[in-house]
């Protein structure tokens, strides 16, 4: 078909919340559906730790392996739908900004997905601030991707 857009990578913004688990398993079911790459992104927010010298290098080091975690388990998902998965940890002062910098220098993404809240507010706003303002900057940059915002519903007991 002329015209027609075809999938080609895939971002799951990944924070180890259910949110975003749910954003990635939608995302691999993207990827597989349409023969596309996937990436899986997690930002540490380097600004938030150091507000204590003293344990500063403690809460690096629990940050970190929340954010490999958050990557292994999305790799682990990922190989379970028979997909490899490439995965990044951002580093920077606010997760918005790194996330649509690398959507910007990311060549052939076409499609962004991510869970209506992190593990920040829950309930209080429609959209979490991060996911919220990643698609603002996506739109005032005029970055030609697909945004997709996947909600967390909690399985019922």
């Amino acid at each position: 078909m002329a015209g027609e857009t075809k999938l080609k990578k895939i971002m799951a913004a990944v924070d180890g919340s259910p949110a975003s688990e749910n954003a990635l398993k939608y995302a691999i079911f993207l990827a597989a559906r349409f023969e596309a790459e996937i990436i899986a992104v997690t930002v540490l927010e380097e600004e938030k730790i150091g507000y204590w010298r003293f344990i500063d290098e403690h809460l690096k080091k629990e940050i970190y392996s929340k954010s490999r975690e958050a990557l292994n388990s999305a790799e682990k998902i990922a190989r379970q739908h028979g997909l490899e998965m490439k995965t990044y940890t951002l580093k920077g002062t606010h997760a918005d900004e790194e996330i649509v910098r690398f959507i910007e220098q990311t060549p052939e993404l076409t499609s962004v997905v991510m869970g209506d809240h992190g593990l920040g507010l829950h309930g209080r706003q429609m959209l979490g601030s991060t996911t919220e303002r990643v698609i603002r900057e996506i739109a005032k940059r005029g970055i030609p991707v697909v945004v997709s915002v996947v909600p967390y519903v909690a399985p019922e007991s």
